[in-house]
């Protein structure tokens, strides 16, 4: 007996992705589904994410009725964050899992996701925090940056440093999910964390810029789950020494990059033994060993 995943991420507005990720989970009938953030289209403003939600919904419903299948995401960096209370309000349909900040237990797996970043060049910083030493980028092209209100009105930031540091960093919010797994549920955790680790090949920008997090390369290597994924860098996996799977340990993570107008997405199989078998990129082929 195994169980069959998709992983991806940033999706953001392409609509034929949307589509394609539709057909993926029809034909390869797959128990879950893990979106590693930014969900909602980065044009049109607050609006054209609101309006996103019912379109959103009606994928999700076609995935989650072709197959027992349980979609589990949340917002990325590029999500205006009051609009939240609407993913959750698809959740209450059980069309989808917000993992954001939480916990989550089915069918014998746990879900740990958080959706925050570290601290980058562009102006919404709702979702950016602290990691470790690392609190404000040094190149800002926003000024001190911005969050929105309920409304979506712009609120300029008027210390970014102090915005940052009033937050729990990366590595607090990671503990805070770990520390409600019991010690026997780490070895069939499986993580959703947006921003990329540092030292795998995930995280490469172009120009060459790595940006991923120390703190959560840590945590993959202290807590060892059985794999995890993220995304944030669509370019990634393209850029010289990238890479979109690794091995940490005993630990598989992910980042399957979202490039050109194909959708860029894993499958993979798991054993009863926790064995995970043909991870395969829907680009790339099959994870070097």
């Amino acid at each position: 007996m195994t169980t069959r995943w998709i992983i991806t991420s940033d999706l953001h507005q392409r609509i034929s992705k949307w589509r394609e990720l539709v057909r993926v989970v029809e034909r390869d009938r797959p128990r879950f589904v893990l979106i590693a953030g930014d969900l909602l289209p980065k044009e049109g403003g607050f609006e054209g994410q609101r309006g996103f939600f019912p379109v959103m919904a009606d994928y999700l419903a076609a995935m989650r009725g072709s197959w027992e299948t349980t979609v589990l995401m949340f917002f990325g960096n590029d999500d205006f964050h009051p609009l939240e209370p609407l993913l959750d309000d698809l959740a209450g349909q059980g069309l989808c899992v917000n993992l954001n900040g939480k916990v989550h237990r089915e069918a014998g797996w746990v879900f740990g996701g958080m959706s925050h970043v570290r601290d980058y060049p562009f102006g919404y910083k709702h979702w950016c925090a602290p990691d470790g030493d690392f609190v404000t980028c040094p190149v800002q092209l926003c000024g001190e940056g911005l969050t929105v209100d309920d409304r979506g009105h712009r609120i300029e930031l008027a210390n970014l440093r102090e915005y940052l540091l009033a937050k729990p960093s990366l590595a607090d919010r990671l503990e805070t999910l770990r520390a409600q797994l019991a010690p026997d549920e780490i070895p069939r955790s499986v993580w959703l964390v947006h921003n990329p680790p540092a030292n795998l090949g995930m995280d490469i920008c172009r120009g060459a810029r790595e940006v991923g997090s120390p703190n959560i390369l840590r945590f993959i290597q202290d807590t060892q789950p059985l794999f995890g994924c993220s995304g944030h860098i669509h370019e990634s996996p393209y850029q010289a020494g990238g890479r979109w799977g690794a091995r940490v340990g005993r630990t598989l993570w992910l980042q399957p990059g979202q490039e050109g107008s194909e959708l860029h997405h894993v499958t993979l199989e798991i054993a009863d033994g926790l064995e995970i078998r043909n991870a395969r990129h829907s680009i790339f082929g099959l994870l070097p060993e």
